[in-house]
């Protein structure tokens, strides 16, 4: 434990992991390993500032007298967070211990299955579409391969214990594109769990455009309790400036119809929505509308992906994301405090938590991938190359904890970059998308340098969020 008696007279310096955010008339001392802050008047910051290099006692002779109590209160705090530290202090020591609990082998509780490559729309800026290389066969996936899935996924999450519920993803394409796989995949899953060759604890959510949403198809999905994700991105005219049909016409009416198919057979889909310069601008009415007339309580909000020859890396373009994600963040706090928004609620829990967001990407250790022919990869994002999917779900050997590409993506975090060391958004990044990373820098032991601009970003919104909220 720190005290100015005793390290009053040894040189300190700021550790790798130590940051200053100032606001005002208030600074902010910032673990980003340890997740810690320590909030101080802004009056104290030039002579704490002055610390690094010089001992605490050289310092505290020119602070003045009615300072010196909180100045040394807050030098103790600093100093016990390993802000501030001796010079021999080994904070790699440190974070190596912490990676060697929070590390483990591959342990996937997700299963993607990509029903089908076809899709009834052309989204301008679709990942999957955009990656689809030249000669690509199309096809669905059968109820032979279906089964397969669930056989070798039912294998893969025996007797483990989850911090989540293991899930099942009906993912394309278009996944409705191929409804009768998806009704035989839920009614094999009934079968295969009363044999008990599966689990029964499991979410099952679909990603769909819901153009093809049905009455029939909504009922099934109530009574095998699928959560469907509807993709909207705002308003009618914004909607439509990237989700189109194949004649380029706007799918708009059709997703909303199927929206309300979903929601009036008693399901309470959530939304998925893209961030474009076309519904950016209307973010704020967009959101209200998504809550109050859509009446979602969960929804999550991404970036345009990169592809490569289609697109590239936009700093501006992230850092508008970037900011609209958080605008979000603070209309939701203000007026929906019981929605759930993917992108930000996940890093707000572990930040007030204090538990370190090893991963943003559940391909880094707990997901599997299965294409429409049963070939097993990690993500969906390679559908069109399958790089990483180099096994089969009729190999009754394949297990991806002794995979050595599954392996690799495991340990795929910040905190195995040291490229990332000094960010003060180390703890609570996750490092973003892999395949993003790969696509930009050639690797994804790179940084997703799009994903960077949000993860800065909201750090420091949720270092001053939690410093008002604790001032009310």
């Amino acid at each position: 434990m720190f005290s100015i008696t005793e390290y009053g007279n040894k040189r300190l310096r700021q550790s790798l992991f130590g940051h200053f955010f100032e606001k005002d008339e208030t600074v902010c001392a910032y673990n980003a390993l340890k997740i810690v802050t320590i909030y101080f008047p802004k009056q104290l910051f030039p002579y704490i500032a002055k610390i690094p290099g010089r001992t605490v006692n050289e310092i505290i002779r020119s602070v003045p007298s009615d300072c010196l109590s909180i100045f040394r209160e807050t030098v103790t705090e600093i100093c016990q967070a390993s802000i501030y530290v001796p010079q021999e202090y080994d904070e790699i020591t440190y974070l190596e211990r912490i990676k060697s609990q929070i590390f483990v082998p591959p342990n996937p509780r997700v299963m993607v299955l990509h029903l089908t490559d076809y899709c009834n729309l052309r989204c301008r800026y679709c990942f999957i579409e955009g990656n689809i290389r030249p000669g690509y066969q199309r096809q669905n996936m059968s109820f032979k391969v279906v089964e397969k899935s669930l056989e070798k996924f039912g294998q893969m999450i025996e007797g483990k214990d989850f911090v989540q519920k293991p899930s099942i993803v009906f993912y394309g394409g278009e996944p409705l594109c191929n409804w009768p796989v998806i009704e035989h995949c839920l009614e094999y899953l009934v079968h295969l769990q009363e044999k008990n060759f599966i689990r029964r604890d499991m979410d099952k959510v679909i990603i769909t455009n819901g153009t093809l949403a049905t009455k029939k198809i909504a009922q099934t999905f109530k009574k095998h309790h699928v959560l469907p994700a509807v993709s909207i991105d705002g308003f009618r005219e914004a909607h439509n400036a990237n989700r189109i049909f194949r004649n380029g016409k706007g799918s708009f009416d059709q997703v909303i119809k199927g929206f309300f198919v979903l929601k009036e057979a008693g399901l309470k889909p959530t939304i998925a929505s893209v961030l474009t310069d076309d519904n950016i601008p209307y973010i704020q009415e967009i959101i209200h509308w998504f809550l109050d007339e859509l009446q979602v309580k969960a929804l999550g909000f991404n970036h345009v992906s990169i592809v490569p020859d289609k697109n590239e890396y936009d700093p501006a373009y992230e850092d508008r994301a970037a900011d609209v994600i958080l605008k979000v963040q603070e209309i939701i706090q203000s007026f929906y405090p019981d929605v759930y928004e993917r992108r930000m609620n996940r890093k707000l829990n572990c930040f007030l938590d204090r538990e370190i967001l090893k991963a943003d990407c559940t391909g880094c250790g707990e997901q599997i991938s299965i294409s429409p022919n049963g070939q097993v990869g990690i993500c969906q994002g390679y559908m069109g190359s399958r790089k990483t999917f180099n096994n089969t779900v009729f190999n009754k050997n394949f297990n991806p904890e002794n995979d050595p590409v599954f392996e690799e993506w495991s340990r795929r975090s910040p905190l195995n970059m040291e490229q990332c060391y000094a960010c003060p958004a180390l703890g609570t990044c996750g490092g973003g998308c892999p395949r993003n990373a790969d696509f930009i820098h050639g690797s994804i032991w790179q940084v997703d340098s799009a994903f960077c601009h949000f993860a800065v970003k909201a750090q420091e919104w949720m270092i001053w969020k939690k410093y008002e909220v604790s001032k009310k």
